[in-house]
């Protein structure tokens, strides 16, 4: 019996960790790993909870966001649901990245605050997201290819 209850667990362990390395999200990823200051008047907003930024990068350009000062997200402004339009925008109001290109074929509404999740539309998958390491007023947002 206690052969079998290990079985199962060692069963179950390995079901999980291969899922928690799976990456079906559609947007090709890109190597990413560049230095921010936010003590540089372009970054400046980044010195508050709630502040935020665009930079280059990723794959259609990266959106930082100041969560608490010591939490920060970095996500790719391409829409997972159809990644080859416009980066998508920041509605400071409702904590969304969105599409403002009505072209875009794409109502999907991203929420910063809860890691880039589907808050409404067509997408399924989340925003592709980037670690931020916070060193002394600078942040470093990398991923690891």
């Amino acid at each position: 019996m206690k052969k079998k209850l290990l079985s199962v667990f060692v069963l179950m362990l390995a079901v999980l960790m291969c899922a928690c390395n799976t990456d079906d999200n559609p947007v090709p990823e890109r190597q990413v790993d560049f230095y921010v200051n936010i003590n540089n008047a372009e970054f400046s907003k980044l010195q508050n909870p709630g502040g935020w930024a665009y930079v280059g990068g990723g794959y259609n350009g990266i959106f930082i966001y100041n969560f608490d000062n010591t939490t920060y997200y970095a996500y790719d402004r391409a829409c997972t649901c159809n990644y080859n339009h416009a980066p998508l925008v920041y509605d400071e109001r409702h904590h969304l990245l969105h599409h403002a290109d009505t072209l875009a074929n794409c109502n999907s509404r991203y929420n910063v605050v809860l890691q880039g999740a589907v808050q409404s539309g067509d997408a399924k998958f989340p925003l592709r997201r980037y670690d931020v390491l916070v060193y002394d007023g600078r942040l470093r947002v990398v991923n690891y290819l």
